[in-house]
Formats: C-alpha cells, structure tokens, sequence
C-alpha cells in the first residue's frame, strides 16, 4: 500500500479467533446479515461451534433473529437478566459462539465472567456502528475488523482513521492515512483488522472481504430483506 510516497506492507490476518472477543464494526444503516468476510473469518475453523447464541435488545432490529440458527435468543436488560446471560453461556457446549447485536450496552462484568469460563471459554463477536464521535468502551478486544473498503464513505474513512490512531501505539502506523491506501484495499477486495492475538501489540492487517452469500437458505434471505424493506 502507498502511503504518502512510501510503502506499507501489511501482512494477512490468519489468527485463530477461536475463545477471542471481537469487534466487527459496522457501517451506519448497514443492512442487518452478515458483513462480507465475516463467515470466511468466523466460522470456517474446526471444528464448527456447537452453539450459537444472540445477545439483543428491544431497541434491535427483529431482522438479527433471522441472520443466523440461533440456539438461544436472550434480551438481558437487568443486573439479574445478565447473571442469567452468563449461566446460559457458560452452560452451552463448547466451542460456543456468542454475537452481541449494536444496540446492546454489556457491562464490562459480562466480559470478565467469560473470561474465568476455563476451557469453556467463548468465542464473542460484538457489532459496533462506526460513526464519529466513536462510542467508548471499557472492554479490550482482541481483533477489531473493519468494514469492506468498499463500503468506507468519506465519513467511514474519517472513524477508521480515528480508531486506528486509538489502538495501534506504533508510530510508523500511527502516521498510516488511509485515504492514500483506500484504492489499493479496493482494488485488492481487502480491508483493515486491528489485532494483538499473535502480538503483544495491537498491529494492523488486511483481510479478505468477499460479499458472503447465504447459498443454503435462500428463502432465509429473502425474509431479512424483506423486514429491511418494511423498516
């Protein structure tokens, strides 16, 4: 990638993800499936999680129930509701994989709990919407993926920008714009992912983000796009 006359090579993400806490953010009005590359990163390690769990909220859209085979579908909103969140994690077999819809506030005491879940440790996905000003959190992710570059809009790029210089120390990339790299990320079908799981840094790479299809549930399709059009 060019970068202000010079060159910055970053190398493929290809970390397991696997008992991780990630971060995928979203782009505003997003429609609710999947984003592209998601499946390809999330799901394709071995063996395939046993269960998968939906954390929502009444402010979701009905359209997330719909995305996925969701083993359980919980909507903790009460320090009690979220004692009970944890015990249905803990309690599902493993390899489990939880995904925490934007809208939902998790107390950071939600995160710690899973963590002292032993072998049984989840897999946690956490969709943030990606607009300045950016929300603060005081949870530490392992990965941060970003949208496909093909979908950064001016406003997109300038939040992008912002996180990177949030959570990557290293100077040389703290100097990184990524409008001098957004051709080459296009043009190569590629986008960003922020990750400290084989570093002991936060360090950037690309990934990979094809348009998934769900190619086994067309009608399944057609229903979200559906509840989109209804709004």
């Amino acid at each position: 990638m060019n970068k202000m006359g010079t060159v910055v090579h970053l190398e493929a993400f290809e970390a397991p993800i696997r008992g991780k806490r990630l971060r995928w953010f979203l782009t505003p009005g997003c429609p609710v499936a999947y984003p592209p590359g998601f499946q390809e990163q999330c799901f394709m390690e071995s063996p395939a999680f046993q269960r998968k769990v939906l954390l929502s909220s009444h402010a979701s859209s009905e359209a997330w129930k719909l995305v996925d085979r969701w083993d359980a579908i919980l909507h903790p909103m009460s320090s009690a509701d979220w004692s009970i969140a944890v015990a249905v994690v803990c309690n599902q077999p493993a390899p489990c994989f939880i995904v925490v819809t934007p809208e939902v506030k998790v107390p950071l005491a939600f995160f710690q709990k899973l963590q002292q879940a032993g072998q049984k440790i989840p897999t946690l996905l956490y969709f943030q919407t990606l607009a300045l000003p950016l929300a603060s959190t005081q949870i530490t992710f392992d990965a941060t993926f970003f949208p496909s570059s093909s979908a950064m809009e001016e406003s997109v790029l300038e939040a992008t920008q912002a996180v990177l210089q949030q959570t990557i120390p290293s100077d040389t990339l703290r100097n990184f714009v990524l409008k001098d790299a957004i051709r080459d990320l296009r043009s190569a079908g590629a986008t960003l992912v922020v990750s400290s799981i084989e570093e002991q840094v936060p360090t950037l790479y690309w990934y990979y983000a094809s348009r998934s299809k769900i190619e086994d549930k067309p009608l399944l399709s057609s229903i979200v796009q559906t509840l989109l059009l209804r709004g």
